[in-house]
């Protein structure tokens, strides 16, 4: 049988573990998870796999993208060098693409910004060409729309319910394809999303049950801090989210100090995402206050659905989840400070209770 102390470092390992897709967007700029993947406007990546709720490019991909989300956008600033492939729920092309475009989706739409240089085939429930394809597009969709601004270089070839506006311009030969192989999967779009939602919200889950297993003393301490004093709870929160990063620049002045510098980097983001997680329980338990009810793994589940649901909410969905972060970041710099206070003073036992080690706190 495992000591507790020994118990709480497997069971952070596992954390780890579990969290390493999230990061993977931190090691290596070429593979992305997470619940949005974004390319910022300015940025370039060599290459990207990403997987994710969505997948947004506003800057450069310096090769193929390939993307399994819910959506998937290459904004009017975003640049592709290499093909864009994958699936989604909804697919937009408002940037440039210099290869092809392979792709099944809800919906597919390349605007009239967006610039196709190689082939285009897309599998959907709707299409829409307002912008140009260079070379040849195959399309099998329930519903084609080309606009009077689309242009397409080669053929376009096409299984489906077929609008042209006067005008479309296609230089090779537009003809109907019944055998085209491009056929979307019936309710896609749904499907991807559930399929998304479904996956975030397990991830999110079973990490933030590790946590309650293997740290109850700081769950118990995030919690309290929402429902005793929220104010103090974001207060602290915001002193350690801005204080720790201006700590770690600190570190990178010295020879000496960069590894650590660098090492504190990992753990500051790794923090920041368990943070986010324990936020969302001390949500759920305060919910079930309200409710007069008790559970923490009941909690933990209302508290991330609830904070997804609220996430949702355009303008007040990023306020929330900013103050979500704040308060697990303040319950962890609460516990932390007591723990530190603990071993000064000689209570070993109290501050290992307060993080969670101790076998009765569990």
């Amino acid at each position: 049988m495992l000591r507790s102390g020994s118990r709480s470092a497997v069971l952070l390992a596992v954390v780890v573990l579990l969290a390493t897709p999230v990061l993977v967007g931190t090691a290596a700029a070429d593979e992305r998870v997470g619940g949005t993947v974004v390319v910022e406007e300015g940025e370039t990546v060599d290459g990207l796999q990403a997987t994710g709720g969505s997948v947004v490019v506003r800057g450069t991909v310096d090769g193929d993208l390939q993307a399994f989300a819910g959506s998937v956008d290459v904004a009017e600033t975003g640049t592709v060098t290499g093909s864009v492939e994958g699936a989604a729920g909804s697919v937009r092309v408002a940037g440039t693409v210099e290869g092809d475009v392979r792709v099944a989706a809800g919906t597919v739409d390349v605007a009239e910004s967006g610039v196709v240089r190689g082939d285009l085939e897309a599998g959907a429930g709707s299409f829409a060409l307002a912008g140009t394809v260079d070379g040849t597009a195959r399309v099998g969709a329930g519903s084609i729309s080309l606009a009077d601004t689309a242009r397409v270089g080669g053929d376009f070839v096409y299984d489906g319910d077929l609008t042209a506006a006067d005008g479309a311009t296609v230089d090779g030969e537009l003809r109907e394809d019944p055998s085209i192989s491009v056929s979307p999967v019936p309710g896609f779009a749904q499907v991807a999303d559930w399929v998304f939602t479904l996956y975030s919200f397990l991830l999110t889950f079973v990490v933030g049950a590790v946590l309650l297993v293997a740290f109850p003393g700081v769950s118990r301490t995030v919690a309290d801090g929402l429902r005793e004093s929220p104010a103090r709870s974001l207060g602290v929160g915001l002193l350690v989210l801005f204080g720790v990063p201006v700590a770690l620049v600190a570190l990178f002045v010295t020879i000496v100090g960069i590894p650590l510098g660098v090492l504190g980097v990992f753990l500051y983001v790794l923090l920041v995402l368990l943070a986010f997680v324990w936020g969302e329980y001390a949500v759920g338990a305060w919910l079930l206050s309200v409710a007069d009810r008790e559970g923490r793994l009941l909690a933990l589940a209302v508290g991330i659905a609830a904070v997804y649901l609220l996430g949702r909410v355009p303008v007040v969905g990023g306020l929330v989840e900013f103050l979500v972060l704040l308060v697990g970041l303040g319950g962890v710099g609460t516990a932390a400070y007591a723990w530190v206070r603990g071993r000064r003073g000689g209570d070993a036992d109290g501050g290992r209770n307060e993080t969670g080690g101790g076998a009765d706190a569990a």
